[in-house]
């Protein structure tokens, strides 16, 4: 998937629901999208009641939470230790991806506002000729 609409598309159940905001970066797009067919997999046949609340950036990288309907799947710890375990280790694995490109990056802490950036992105972030790193909002 290329952007997040045919992500939606792919997963609408997923994108269902209240949600906060989804702010989507170019380069973390592939780690979401495994991360939803991960989660895909992980709930099986029973899918109900799973929503993502926010996707953002925080501290650099990316911060993905989602909610589970009261009475759905509350007597499967071990599903949701699971879920847990998959988000933390897509949020993690974000801040060593470039937030531009999706190339290997750091965590640019120079300008004051922390971003994951390959070396390319870094220096056009100093050069101030960095363009956006997210997802337009007709791309959503």
């Amino acid at each position: 998937m290329n952007n997040p609409k045919e992500l939606q598309a792919r997963f609408p159940y997923q994108f269902e629901g209240e949600a906060i905001g989804m702010s989507h970066s170019r380069g973390w797009f592939r780690l979401f999208s495994r991360l939803c067919s991960d989660i895909d997999q992980a709930l099986g046949e029973d899918k109900r009641g799973f929503h993502w609340l926010q996707v953002k950036e925080k501290f650099g990288s990316a911060r993905m939470y989602f909610r589970l309907a009261e009475g759905v799947h509350e007597q499967e710890p071990e599903l949701m230790k699971q879920l847990m375990d998959l988000k933390f280790a897509a949020e993690a694995a974000s801040q060593d991806i470039c937030a531009a490109c999706g190339r290997p990056g750091w965590i640019d802490q120079r300008t004051g506002w922390m971003l994951s950036l390959c070396g390319k992105h870094h220096q056009e972030r100093l050069d101030d000729t960095l363009g956006s790193v997210w997802f337009e909002e007709d791309e959503l």
